[in-house]
């Protein structure tokens, strides 16, 4: 039975679901980078995994929307994870509350200082992220009949 294509609601619900997602795994993604105090890219690859698993068993996109979901989450994750870090660094750097410099800087400087501080090598791996989150969205083949296939 072929799944069915969802609807202009369903898909803006989903968007909106894979970017409070994106934003939720880049949070987390966070706590570590804070613990160790300097940025931890490689951290995309199981983000990209977790998002790929959430947007096809939560979201129940699969094929090419949820491919493309789960990969602009991980990209979205990966992003804001910069900006808050950039934040992060620039906030104890001049002894300021993170809210505070938040506030301050504003998102346009907090994206400069983020594309700043990354080289080729995490433009890499964010993109190795999001081809891993959208493989883990694409369906997965069952098969029928087999020798362990009970009646």
């Amino acid at each position: 039975m072929p799944a069915e294509r969802p609807g202009l609601p369903a898909l803006v619900f989903g968007v909106l679901c894979a970017a409070t997602f994106g934003f939720a795994v880049g949070a987390v993604w966070m706590v570590p980078q804070m613990m160790f105090g300097r940025a931890l890219p490689a951290l995309v690859l199981p983000a990209g995994w977790v998002l790929g698993v959430v947007v096809r068993r939560w979201l129940r996109f699969q094929g090419l929307a949820g491919g493309l979901l789960a990969a602009g989450a991980t990209l979205l994750a990966a992003a804001s994870t910069s900006c808050l870090f950039a934040a992060a660094t620039t906030a104890g750097i001049f002894a300021l509350s993170l809210p505070d410099t938040l506030a301050d800087a504003g998102p346009g400087m907090l994206i400069a200082l983020a594309r700043l501080a990354q080289g080729p090598g995490d433009y890499l791996l964010a993109g190795a992220g999001a081809l891993l989150a959208a493989l883990f969205a694409w369906p997965l083949r069952v098969r029928r009949g087999g020798a362990l296939h009970k009646p």
